[in-house]
Order: structure tokens, then C-alpha cells, then sequence
């Protein structure tokens, strides 16, 4: 970050503190702005761009939480560094829910009010490396992982639930890595079939299988130098997955339906929202592949876990663009704030983005409030997905509304039962169910239904469980289970 561009901004009624701000924030160049009191701090957040905000809860008599709420609301994706005093305490959750990562002595010297400061500039810099949006622990660790793989060429998997972005982070490890000016090319697994998906990954030659009319080169071959991303790698045959051993081993690559093999250089980023552990205990996927694709294993959080960087998300507008005049958050009042910081997110960044086109088609001109809110996010999902805050493990909910599909299976099941004895008693032609066929199994019937939303929403399964109110890893065990 270029000094001149450092912007910071002090709030604090007490003369000595703001005197050794003011001497600590000299090394870092850029420009200092004290505030003397918190309301004159908060008319001035919304019209200025800022980096770091160093504030004395002193100078306010709000409570912390609502402090922090008209911060965060004016001041987005700016640092929030708290000084406090030794006898001072603050919940945890609050600074969490609104992603202040900084608490710093009120006795700190200026020399270690600047080294703390140089250290969260240090920070944001890297976090803007891998071009992501927010403040929170837990991305800024990943981004230290992330960078610290890229100066490697050792394999990376990228694992997380799915809306968190992964793709984003094969990405920053291509462009921070020394292949940067190579290709980047990008194949998801499970979009094709075995044999589609062998030509896709290796080539193949003219007449290896129908339709093969000419010679293909696969994208380790195209890659050329560069980077590969294999997302959801997870959903690959063993077959596949054999193959893909042999070539990260050995370097080389045979086309299907060739005799010799071709070296190839390249690099790996695998991606996955299934539990790959899980699926080598099942025997659903090699360990000796997940050893060689997992050298280097960097987990995204969810949403939920970086609740912080909403505010920041929603400034951003998803374009990269904060000028005060053109953020989302504008039109986003203070309660509705806390309303979407509380909620889950079941479809992380992918969600998040959802809801703002949404309400730029729905309130792209009145302020979106607890009133509208409901509106804009209930339009495309079941009300039952309104964010609420229940205080429940996202696990806990998710087990319920399994039972609530199982519930409504069995009901299903009932009226059929119903149907059939009605049937049989005025004994109808033979065309018609009679007593010694089978009546459907409660299985049956949940795998028609999974098959059902399958097709309906043409083989996507995250909308498929969206549809069947379940989460994805319990669709993908049940699509195992029964064969589909």
C-alpha cells in the first residue's frame, strides 16, 4: 500500500493517548485525522475513504455493541483497533459479529502503537494480493497460506463449502506463483462424463472413441507451464483418478488412445466441498491421490465464520468499487445490517452476491430496512430460509429440516396408502394397484423424490438440495446411496 494513500482516523477525548497516536502514525506516512469526540467522528466516516480507525470507547457514552454497529455501518473495510485499559473487557462475539481483530493498550509507546499499525498494513496488503474482500482472522490466515503456497510449486487443495470462492483462490495462487505468465485453465470434474472428462484432462487421438475426428490436446498439455485447477475433484471415477496419480508421479501424460507418453510441466490446484478423508475411509477415493493433491491444504471459511466482512462485501458491491457514492451499504439501514451480519448464509459469497442483484432489481432506489429486507431475500427461496437468528448450530438446523423432509416423505407415502385401499375395495381393473404389490418404501420414495429434483433442476445438485430443503453433503450421500 502506497504510503500516500494510508488513511487514518483517531477518536479519543484523551489528550495524552492522541498525542502518542499522533507519534506512532508518523513512520507510516499517508494522513492522520483526529477526532476529539465520537459523534464528530461518525458524521465524517461516510464521506472519506479509510484504512485504519483507532478509537477510545471513552469517547463515547453508546454501549460497545452499538458502538460498533454505527462504525462498522460508516466504515466498512476500514481496521477497527480498540485501546483499552487492563481492567476492560469486552464479549468476544461482538467483536466478531462486527470484525474488529485489534486490541491495543492504552499504555502502548508510540514506537509500539507504529509497529502494531505497520503490522496490520502488512496484513491488508497481503489479503488485497489474493484480491479478496474483508478484515477477518480467519481470511487473513488463509491468505498467508495461500501466498505462502503460491512461492512454491507444490500442490494445493483447496477445500471449503461451496459459494466460498475457491476458484478466487486457485486464481491468486496462479497470478503470486512464478508461472503467472503462463496459462490458467480451470475443468470442473464433475461436469462431464468418464470418458468425456479422460479426453478433457489427457487428449486424446484421432478414432480412440466415437467422434474422436481429429487429435485433442488435453489441458496438461495446454497448460503448458501453467497452472491447472481441478474443481470438485471429489466427484472423479477411479478410473480417473488412477490416471491422474500416474501423471502428478511421473510428469508425463498419454492421450487416450495413444501408445507413447508426452512430458508435460504444470501445476495443481484441486478443489473439493466434500470431505475427501471421509471419502478414503468409504473407499470412495485414493489415498495415495489424496496424499499427492493435499501436499499443501488450504480451507476457506464460510461466511458465517467471517460474519465481520459482510459490511465490507456489501461496500464493495462486488465490482471493487467503495467511493462513498456508489456502495450498497448505503441503502442498507443499521438494523437490516445486523440482520444480515446474524444470518447464516448456507450459500456463502455466492449467496451474499445473490442478494445484491436482487436488490438492486427489487430497492434499487429506497433504503433496504427490516421491512424490505424480507422482501428482497424471500424473493427466489422458501420463506423457511429467511435469516433468523436462532442461536442453533448451522448442523442443528440442517438436521432439521432433514426430518422435515422425511416427515413430509411419510406423509406422501400415507395418502398413497390411502389411494391403494380405496382402489382396492372397488376392486378395479387390473391396470389398477392391487393388494399384493408392494406399496412404495419410505426409501423409494425419498429416492424418487431426489431423482425428481434431479432432473428438475437438470443435474444441479446444489439447487437440487436447495429444492429438497437439505444440505449438499447429505444429497451427495444419499445420490451414492441409492445409485442416481
Amino acid at each position: 500500500m502506497a504510503e500516500s494513500s494510508l488513511q487514518i482516523l483517531s477518536v479519543t477525548g484523551d489528550d495524552t493517548l492522541a498525542g502518542r497516536w499522533r507519534q506512532g502514525t508518523v513512520p507510516l506516512g499517508g494522513t492522520h485525522t483526529a477526532c476529539d469526540g465520537m459523534v464528530t467522528a461518525l458524521r465524517q466516516l461516510p464521506e472519506r475513504p479509510l484504512d485504519i480507525l483507532l478509537i477510545d470507547p471513552g469517547a463515547s457514552d453508546l454501549p460497545i455493541d452499538s458502538l460498533l454497529q454505527k462504525v462498522r455501518h460508516r466504515a466498512p473495510t476500514a481496521d477497527i483497533v480498540l485501546a483499552l485499559d487492563s481492567t476492560t473487557h469486552i464479549d468476544t462475539t461482538i467483536l466478531e459479529r462486527w470484525g474488529v481483530a485489534h486490541l491495543f493498550s492504552r499504555d502502548f509507546t508510540p514506537d509500539e502503537w507504529s509497529a502494531r499499525l505497520s503490522a496490520i498494513l502488512s496484513d491488508r496488503e497481503r489479503v488485497a494480493r489474493c484480491q479478496w474482500v474483508g478484515l477477518s482472522p480467519a481470511l487473513r490466515a488463509a491468505s498467508d497460506l495461500l501466498l505462502a503456497a503460491a512461492s512454491s510449486d507444490a500442490t494445493v487443495l483447496v477445500e471449503g463449502e461451496s459459494g466460498t470462492g475457491k476458484e478466487l483462490a486457485a486464481r491468486a495462487v496462479h497470478r503470486n506463483s512464478r508461472r503467472a505468465d503462463r496459462p490458467f485453465l480451470a475443468l470442473n470434474c464433475s461436469a462431464f462424463t468418464e470418458t468425456i472428462l479422460e479426453s478433457e484432462l489427457f487428449g486424446h487421438e484421432k478414432g480412440a472413441f466415437t467422434d474422436a475426428f481429429g487429435r485433442k490436446q488435453g489441458v496438461f498439455e495446454a497448460a503448458a507451464g501453467g497452472t491447472i485447477f481441478l474443481d470438485e475433484i471429489g466427484e472423479t471415477s477411479p478410473g480417473v483418478q488412477a490416471r491422474l496419480l500416474r501423471v502428478l508421479e511421473e510428469r508425463q501424460v498419454r492421450r487416450v488412445g495413444a501408445t507413447e507418453s508426452i512430458p508435460v510441466d504444470f501445476r495443481i490446484v484441486a478443489a473439493t466441498n466434500r470431505d475427501l478423508n471421509e471419502m478414503v475411509d468409504d473407499g470412495q477415493f485414493r489415498r495415495d491421490l489424496y496424499f499427492r493433491l493435499a501436499v499443501v491444504q488450504l480451507r476457506l471459511p464460510a461466511l458465517r465464520e467471517r460474519r465481520g466482512d459482510i459490511p465490507a462485501l456489501l461496500a464493495h458491491h462486488f465490482t471493487g468499487d467503495v467511493s462513498p457514492g456508489n456502495r450498497l451499504l448505503n441503502h442498507v439501514s443499521e438494523d437490516a445490517l445486523v440482520r444480515l451480519i446474524d444470518y447464516d448464509w448456507p450459500g456463502n459469497i455466492r449467496e451474499l452476491r445473490n442478494f445484491v442483484d436482487r436488490a438492486n432489481v427489487y430497492s434499487p432506489d429506497r433504503p433496504i430496512d427490516n421491512r424490505t429486507l424480507s422482501e428482497v431475500l424471500t424473493s427466489g427461496r422458501p420463506s423457511m430460509q429467511l435469516p433468523v437468528v436462532t442461536g442453533r448450530r448451522s448442523e442443528n438446523v440442517e438436521r432439521e429440516m432433514i426430518f422435515r423432509a422425511l416427515s413430509e416423505l411419510k406423509r406422501d407415502l400415507d395418502q398413497i396408502k390411502q389411494q391403494v385401499a380405496h382402489l382396492s375395495n372397488v376392486q378395479s381393473t387390473a391396470s389398477t394397484v392391487t393388494p399384493e404389490q408392494p406399496f412404495p418404501s419410505l426409501r423409494q420414495s425419498e429416492r424418487d423424490r431426489i431423482a425428481e429434483a434431479l432432473r428438475h433442476t437438470e443435474g444441479n445438485r446444489a439447487q437440487a438440495a436447495k429444492l429438497l430443503g437439505i444440505g449438499e453433503r447429505t444429497l451427495y450421500r444419499k445420490i451414492r446411496e441409492y445409485g442416481l
